[in-house]
């Protein structure tokens, strides 16, 4: 496998704190013996570049709103062309790249089928791009939850009201559904903890100084409906996974994500700390990997097909997996950033119970019987 230099995005509302959470985590990194490079926010180049009338144009001139996100994306992808080749001039030193926001945003601010038509445009696809990052953090906007702290001041490309910065933040939250790795840091707490969980998700990222997965699971007693409102910015992935013969860890798994047609592929190594909590490493593989590593298939256990429902509810990121049987399961699951996390379960699910830890609803048990 090539030695592979992760891009991590860092998105949000306005006055979410990724300014100050970009120098925090560039500290904290290049203390780790990172050379960090960050890829510096797109849209205020380009905003007080010359179109800091910005506001009207996406109120009155949709023609020329168009316009400008095309070039947005375009620049956005343009720059990280290059600061991934000036990452590749160092082999020799650990290098992450942080972006401050990234194409998916505009989506936020165009909408879905505008988007997509735009990514046609520029010969992408809307789930290629998404997917193509190894996480994303989405810093909400103090806006909500921290009212006192919102302002302009620290950003000449601002301009939203503290009514819009909530409104913008949800549409950038629902923009990323379906990433993998989409992690939602609130306000919940102040900010100085903020900037903690902030830097404790992408430590997770890069595995420093354990990538722990903290996860809890719920099983539904009926299935979901979809059609329901609360599913409308919901995304829907088809996942296929199987089980390699590895003796010397715990579990490794290869997974294949498929949406649109478009798919990306997954090696993962898992080992348990506690019923909730295990250490996990994964790694993004091409195609021909995962197509070769098949030859190392548990024969004891069946391939797991199922669908995956991606969807935020209360600055949660949620997966939902409908898992076909007889009868079928329907598990939801949020990962954490710490154990004692807040958590806000749906409403409008019918949910039986808790089944964190038990082995009957892990993935690798399940595999070992048929649909």
């Amino acid at each position: 496998m090539s030695e592979h230099i992760p891009q991590i995005v860092l998105t949000g509302g306005p006055c979410g704190g990724k300014t100050t959470a970009l120098a925090y985590l560039n500290e904290k990194l290049s203390d780790l013996g990172y050379r960090v490079f960050i890829v510096p926010e797109a849209a205020t180049m380009l905003i007080t570049g010359g179109v800091n009338d910005i506001a009207d144009i996406i109120e009155n001139k949709p023609e020329k709103h168009y316009g400008f996100q095309k070039e947005l994306v375009k620049t956005q992808g343009r720059l990280r062309e290059r600061f991934l080749s000036l990452a590749r001039i160092f082999p020799d030193e650990k290098c992450v790249i942080l972006l401050d926001r990234a194409e998916m945003d505009a989506m936020a601010y165009m909408g879905r089928e505008s988007f997509a038509r735009l990514m046609k445009e520029v010969d992408q696809s809307v789930e290629e791009i998404r997917d193509s990052y190894d996480a994303v953090v989405h810093m909400v906007t103090a806006a909500d939850g921290a009212e006192e702290a919102y302002s302009h001041e620290n950003n000449p490309a601002r301009y939203e009201t503290p009514e819009k910065a909530v409104e913008n933040d949800r549409k950038v939250q629902n923009a990323w559904v379906g990433h993998p790795k989409l992690k939602i840091i609130d306000n919940s707490t102040d900010f100085e903890n903020k900037l903690k969980r902030t830097n404790q998700v992408i430590m997770h990222v890069l595995g420093l100084p354990v990538p722990l997965e903290i996860e809890r699971k719920y099983l539904l007693a009926s299935p979901p409906d979809l059609q329901d409102e609360a599913f409308a910015n919901a995304q829907i992935i088809d996942l296929q996974q199987m089980y390699l013969l590895t003796p010397d860890v715990q579990e490794t798994r290869l997974r294949k994500r498929s949406q649109a047609g478009k798919s990306t592929f997954y090696r993962t190594q898992k080992f348990s700390i506690t019923s909730t909590t295990r250490s996990e490493t994964e790694n993004v593989i091409t195609e021909e990997e995962y197509l070769n590593l098949q030859s190392l298939r548990d024969p004891s256990r069946r391939i797991l097909n199922k669908k995956r429902c991606c969807f935020v509810f209360e600055n949660q990121y949620f997966e939902l997996d409908m898992i076909p049987g007889s009868p079928p399961l329907y598990l939801l699951e949020i990962e954490l950033t710490e154990e004692n996390d807040k958590l806000t379960l749906p409403p409008f699910l019918n949910i039986e119970r808790e089944v964190t830890g038990e082995k009957e609803y892990s993935n690798s048990y399940l595999a070992l019987f048929p649909e």
